[in-house]
């Protein structure tokens, strides 16, 4: 999940990181060697800089529109239904959520899967510790590139998404476990695999379009000084993945023993 990235005459190596985006003990296999890492740099680049979110970012990604809310999206039958079993399941009720993006109660739902081993998600942490020990922070992507994104897929599609995780919540759950696993094992040809087999149609604009533009701004700044890089970690690998990309731009790209 980590390497180390050099070459263009820079006298010292930066970093690319994958994370996951959870709280789960398993995405903190690594946490100690990127901390390492990043006590060598100056600098670290999260997908977000997570302290420039203004409240108007918040309010955008929550998407408090009433045509476009969950409960919208659902008949009054089958809304009810979901919310009963995901009661069941998880002990969440859905019912308070129902003005939220379809979105966002997925990745709540998600969260619910795997366990709240750490106070904050991988990502957060990464920050914190990066604040704590005074280190440059940069995003690599605005929020506003990644609501553009998220707009891309519609609310029906996010609404249905929910329904069919509900349908098939045992495959859905054995999923995500497996994907936490394989992180934990450094297994990157899985993960990759299961972002592309999850994305489907939107692997353009939500994985190798995304790639492009981080491994473009990647390459920017690490030229000027050495920085600790932190991605989801779907996006590091393959013939389109962020080090794949980095290697064409001339740098050297080689993994970090743990």
């Amino acid at each position: 999940m980590l390497w180390s990235v050099s070459g263009q005459g820079q006298a010292f190596p930066s970093y690319v990181f994958g994370t996951m985006h959870v709280k789960d003990e398993r995405a903190f296999a690594f946490f100690e060697l990127a901390c390492e890492r990043i006590n060598n740099c100056k600098a670290v680049a999260l997908e977000l800089d997570l302290g420039s979110i203004s409240p108007a970012d918040q309010a955008a990604l929550l998407g408090r529109s009433p045509d476009k809310s969950l409960e919208a999206l659902l008949t009054p039958h089958k809304f009810g239904r979901i919310r009963r079993f995901f009661l069941r399941a998880l002990r969440i009720d859905i019912h308070p959520l129902r003005h939220l993006s379809p979105l966002l109660v997925s990745n709540l739902i998600n969260e619910r899967l795997l366990d709240n081993d750490h106070p904050a998600a991988l990502d957060e942490e990464l920050w914190k510790y990066a604040m704590e020990h005074h280190k440059a922070i940069i995003g690599i992507e605005t929020y506003q590139e990644q609501i553009q994104v998220l707009s891309n897929i519609t609310p029906e599609v996010q609404a249905q998404s929910i329904v069919a995780m509900a349908r098939r919540f045992e495959q859905h759950r054995k999923q995500l476990l497996y994907l936490a696993e394989r992180y934990a094992a450094g297994d990157l040809p899985q993960l990759h695999q299961s972002s592309k087999r999850q994305l489907s149609g939107m692997r353009y604009l939500m994985l190798y379009r995304r790639n492009q533009i981080m491994a473009e701004r990647i390459g920017e700044i690490i030229k000027v000084q050495p920085t600790f890089c932190a991605i989801g970690a779907g996006h590091l690998y393959g013939g389109k993945g962020v080090l794949r990309l980095l290697k064409q731009q001339g740098l050297t790209v080689r993994p970090v023993a743990s």
